[in-house]
């Protein structure tokens, strides 16, 4: 079973809210294979790209996200591309209490919108609605809040994760506005500060100084989004896609950077929004064993950071040090701590 961490009441998502397609391209083939299964369902059969093997996590982001070399939550989940049934691969083929109209009941049309075969509307799912699907069945299945939270956790996750993929068409417009600005490795001295926000406040004290001419202010802020969106800093990456907007910049608006740096905050915040409500739910029923409450305490701090309640986080990273039982750092809570109390929340 995957297990991370927790979220509140479906809101549906307005129409707009669409993102690219994400599919396997050959950057991801060392890790993926083909694999050949039957619908619990339909008895239908259908093939879908399965990892192979562990795919190692380069690093994490504060909430404990992990950045591998791919965006391995596209390929955790085994979807079922007649009724949106989703497990594990291991799992998946096992019989399950549910018909074809049990699933309709249950999951609802899909909300996103992309091309699919007649009579297949889950074909092509994007990472998300597979999580999505998999937290829907968990809490039909009347499974622990916990568990249906960690679905709803992961589905913010691999809509984070998708920025990094490299399976988008706006790849090409970020590897060419990166190409004109200075890079330098991670300073030891920060090391509780990731190294793309590292880079990010390097850029921004470069600009300040007058350092960077030939970059416009607009193609300047669409990187600083980019980088601070990559680990899922909404609020920073929100208040740097407003700046590419002002003066002459207004056009960026209408770019496919923008565009999509827009949507998938706006799907992350969504996300994060139900994450933190399950995760109550869970916290206030004590469903949580005590080693992993101070755990549980320290996402929601995360989580309330990243949607910009900075009482709320102040108040559950207090209660994650008060409750540490020392799997947490004390060094990461005080540097997480210090970014809500700075007003800034990054």
């Amino acid at each position: 079973m995957i297990t991370y961490l927790a979220t509140a009441a479906l809101l549906s998502l307005p129409a707009w809210l669409q993102l690219p397609l994400e599919q396997p391209n050959l950057h991801d083939a060392p890790y993926l294979e083909q694999r050949e299964f039957s619908s619990p369902i339909t008895g239908e059969r259908f093939v879908a790209d399965v990892l192979k093997q562990a795919v190692p996590a380069a690093s994490y982001d504060y909430d404990r996200c992990p950045h591998p070399a791919l965006n391995t939550l596209a390929y955790t989940l085994v979807i079922d591309p007649a009724t949106g049934y989703v497990a594990d691969p291991a799992s998946f083929e096992q019989p399950v209490e549910w018909d074809s109209d049990d699933m309709s009941s249950i999951l609802g049309e899909p909300r996103f919108e992309r091309n699919y075969p007649e009579g297949l509307p889950w074909a092509n799912a994007y990472p998300w609605e597979k999580f999505e699907n998999a937290a829907k069945l968990a809490e039909a299945a009347k499974r622990s809040s916990m568990d249906v939270a960690n679905f709803w956790l992961l589905a913010a996750w691999s809509v984070r994760l998708d920025v990094i993929s490299g399976h988008n068409e706006f790849d090409t417009e970020v590897a060419s506005i990166f190409s004109r600005l200075p890079r330098r490795g991670p300073d030891p001295k920060q090391l509780n500060t990731l190294y793309e926000l590292q880079l990010a406040a390097y850029w921004e004290e470069l600009r300040t100084g007058g350092q960077l001419p030939d970059l416009s202010d607009a193609d300047f802020s669409l990187a600083l989004a980019w980088l601070y969106r990559s680990r899922g800093e909404l609020l920073a990456a929100q208040s740097w896609l407003n700046r590419a907007t002002l003066g002459e910049g207004e056009l960026a608006a209408d770019g496919t950077l923008y565009q999509y740096l827009m949507t998938s905050i706006e799907l992350e915040r969504y996300y994060l929004g139900i994450t933190r409500d399950w995760l109550l739910r869970a916290y206030n029923a004590a469903e949580l064993p005590a080693a992993q409450e101070a755990g549980s305490e320290y996402m929601l701090g995360e989580i309330y950071r990243r949607l910009g309640d900075f009482a709320a986080a102040k108040h559950w990273y207090g209660q994650a040090s008060a409750n540490n039982l020392g799997a947490l750092s004390s060094d990461m809570i005080s540097h997480q701590l210090a970014l809500v109390e700075s007003g800034r929340g990054y």
